[in-house]
């Protein structure tokens, strides 16, 4: 398969309403976000080129997660089959191939050649601390075990060659940077810039350390990931990736980095952290610079989406017949769960609610419904609360549990009150619900109607 972040881009000019080109010069900073946020408001969640961005030679392509039907289409199926085929691919891991030479390589600027103001780096929001790559997964490589780590994080941009870079406590790159630390030892990193939807998505898999992301993405894709060797670090990258940018980080200096606007839609403080000392940018001719829209819809449903895996294939441990689950844009993919299993026993979703906060500590509201109920439509899941909830019965608190960080109503740090709703019918003595006999039969085609 094309491996690269243009030939994704040429599958979306071939539907209708998906991808919007913009010609006139925008400015990197506030107006390409704005933009973006005022055509959702419109009804226009399309993704964007923008030819034309002040200050760089580089086209930028952003918002390109911030639909469930454009993730379906990096897999190549329909939005309702996204779930089921993420879960399936993910586990179908394959080792990557490394290749003679790759077209993100094409271009090397090295040493003094090194400026990362010539890139349309963004500045997204008013308080942010400057411009962020917000589009880079950065990859690193345990110096232990060789084994490589892959994954997303901020990277203020701090002057011409140096990034700043937030690396959360439960991270693995965290575990990993504190290894480098004992040896005293610089880390190697490498941060790739625009590749295809599933490089992303499969470098966000929620697998345990001593994993390569590496061949996650590639059973994604369903064939090896091409790789080649970076050029002046130890690390290997996406042949087929539009921007690389190579460097070290010491793990005895910290600077100052942030706010940013983080997912929550708030902002992330401000707080010391390590630098990116840049040593060298590789990129194709004709590079597509990837902006990824934070405090946004495609934060959101890009961090979510492998994070529905995970929860579905931990909770299918404690409720065999979970049969899906969703995590709503309004709950930001991360602090509302929908969860539809067909009941066999009373209480059986109540023990899949409780596996949910046990799972994933950013949830912070679950919602059980029966497997009649579709759980991506929020209506059907209010109709569930509105006519099958009995609340005195079937909905329960957890005071001062593990949260985010980043929730707005954390106290002490991290600590929210959690709420299990079990919004199940009972098995026995519920009031049988209307249905119309034959409908499923109906075909309107036939009738001229669709």
């Amino acid at each position: 398969m094309d491996q690269s972040l243009r030939g994704f881009l040429n599958t979306l000019k071939n539907e209708s309403g998906e991808l919007i080109i913009v010609d006139r010069e925008v400015n990197p900073v506030f107006e390409i976000p704005g933009i973006i946020e005022k055509c959702i408001s419109h009804d226009k969640n399309a993704a964007f080129i923008f030819n034309k961005v002040t200050g760089s030679s580089l086209p930028l392509v952003s918002n390109i997660f911030a639909s469930r039907k454009r993730i379906a289409l990096a897999l190549g199926v329909k939005e309702e089959e996204l779930n089921a085929t993420f879960r399936m691919r993910e586990d179908k891991r394959l080792k990557p191939e490394m290749v003679s030479s790759g077209s993100v390589q094409e271009v090397l600027w090295e040493g003094e050649e090194v400026d990362l103001s010539m890139l349309p780096i963004v500045t997204h929001h008013e308080k942010d601390g400057g411009p962020y790559i917000t589009g880079g997964v950065m990859v690193m490589k345990d110096p232990e075990t060789g084994i490589r780590n892959a994954g997303m994080y901020r990277h203020q941009q701090k002057g011409k060659n140096r990034l700043g870079v937030h690396f959360a406590e439960v991270s693995h790159s965290h575990y990993i940077f504190g290894k480098y630390k004992k040896l005293k030892r610089p880390m190697p990193v490498a941060i790739t810039i625009g590749a295809h939807p599933l490089f992303y998505l499969g470098c966000l898999s929620f697998v345990p350390i001593g994993i390569d992301e590496y061949e996650v993405v590639g059973g994604l894709m369903g064939e090896p990931l091409r790789l080649v060797k970076a050029k002046t670090v130890d690390l290997e990258v996406p042949a087929e990736a539009e921007i690389v940018i190579e460097g070290e980080i010491d793990p005895y200096y910290e600077e100052r980095e942030g706010p940013f606007g983080e997912f929550t839609r708030v902002y992330g403080r401000e707080m010391m952290n390590p630098i990116v000392s840049v040593k060298a940018i590789t990129l194709r001719r004709d590079a597509y610079y990837q902006d990824v829209f934070s405090g946004a819809l495609e934060q959101q449903l890009l961090g979510g989406t492998p994070r529905l895996s995970y929860i579905y294939k931990m909770v299918r441990t404690a409720c065999p017949t979970i049969c899906d689950v969703y995590m709503p844009p309004s709950g930001n993919c991360r602090f509302i769960c929908y969860l539809a299993i067909t009941k066999r026993l009373e209480g059986e979703a109540k023990n899949a609610i409780c596996a949910v906060f046990a799972t994933d500590p950013f949830v912070k509201y679950v919602v059980a419904v029966d497997d009649d109920v579709n759980i991506f439509d929020n209506d059907a899941i209010l109709r569930a609360l509105a006519n099958r909830l009995v609340p005195k019965d079937n909905v329960f608190l957890v005071p001062e549990a593990k949260g985010s960080p980043l929730d707005p109503t954390a106290v002490k740090g991290f600590l929210v009150t959690k709420i299990g709703i079990d919004a199940t019918k009972p098995l026995s003595g519920f009031r049988e619900e209307v249905g119309i006999p034959g409908i499923e039969e109906i075909d309107l085609s036939l009738l001229g109607i669709l």
